[in-house]
């Protein structure tokens, strides 16, 4: 029988697991070593119960989430602690083009290590003149967060590797980007704009820093815009993509965040970050 007292020390203990700190927290292991999160963008759908999301992004066996604006409308410090108590760390965000100057000191509190636009307006896409502008911007805002103590970094799509007469945004970004702007290489987008995954982390070795895993179904040809047409994701291990190789190359580079960025699931998302992570932790590099 449930005594009353029994109900208080029981209730006790729940209070009690319910507040145990991160420092007793572990990361589950995986073969490689090396350890995967999950932006948050991934599991939009389910945000709207944030401490429930984070937990099951624990509970998978991820390490850590990449933030992403929609959750951005807490304070800082009430997010970072929250993330925190569910286990996991955050060392990187994405934040929008325009308002990446209004959210350093955000990013700071935060206490991300690194602060990434995902994204040029579609304007600035549409030629190598935005490309310019782009470049000038983020060298702007760079130079902000840098003397915040974070280090900015681009996440390229697809549409970076189309080509104009005269060449194409990507060369202008990777030439004209402050040398201290890292890259947060989606391997999926660059094998959607026709690129050698390998041969873009080579060529710029002394700017990878953050990785995003997502998977591409066996598909012909090649897209130049993240539209319906260039949606072919799929969790990693069921793909064309060779995960051993590029992980074992970003790790010799010394790549250090690996984040799940599946921007759409055949399923349910927690399903499909549980079939990644499964893959993802027993694969050895």
């Amino acid at each position: 029988m449930l005594t009353r007292r029994r109900f208080a020390a029981l209730s006790a203990t729940v209070a009690g697991a319910a507040l145990v700190r991160p420092s007793t927290l572990q990361a589950a292991p995986t073969r490689s070593g090396l350890e995967f999160g999950v932006q948050l963008y991934e599991v939009r759908n389910q945000i709207q119960d944030l401490p429930a999301t984070l937990r099951a992004i624990h509970d998978i066996g991820y390490a850590s989430v990449e933030t992403y604006p929609i959750v951005y409308n807490r304070p800082a410090g009430e997010l970072k602690s929250l993330i925190h108590e569910c286990g996991l760390k955050a060392t990187s965000g994405h934040f929008d083009y325009d308002t990446l100057e209004a959210h350093v000191d955000y990013a700071a509190e935060l206490g991300l290590h690194y602060m990434v636009c995902p994204w040029i307006p579609k304007p600035l896409q549409d030629s190598l003149d935005g490309f310019h502008t782009a470049a000038a911007h983020f060298n702007k805002v760079a130079d902000q967060v840098r003397k915040a103590g974070l280090t900015f970094a681009f996440h390229p799509h697809n549409y970076e590797y189309k080509k104009y007469p005269g060449g194409r945004g990507w060369e202008i970004l990777m030439a004209e980007l402050d040398p201290a702007i890292k890259l947060e290489l989606d391997v999926y987008w660059a094998v959607e704009g026709g690129e050698n995954p390998l041969e873009l982390m080579r060529r710029n070795r002394s700017r990878m820093a953050l990785l995003h895993i997502k998977d591409r179904k066996p598909v012909e040809g090649f897209t130049f815009a993240p539209d319906e047409k260039a949606a072919h994701f799929t969790e990693p291990g069921l793909g064309t993509i060779d995960w051993k190789t590029i992980l074992g190359e970003a790790r010799k580079i010394g790549v250090t965040e690996f984040y799940m960025d599946q921007d759409g699931c055949d399923g349910p998302v927690l399903d499909s970050l549980r079939i990644s992570w499964k893959y993802l932790s027993q694969l050895t590099v």
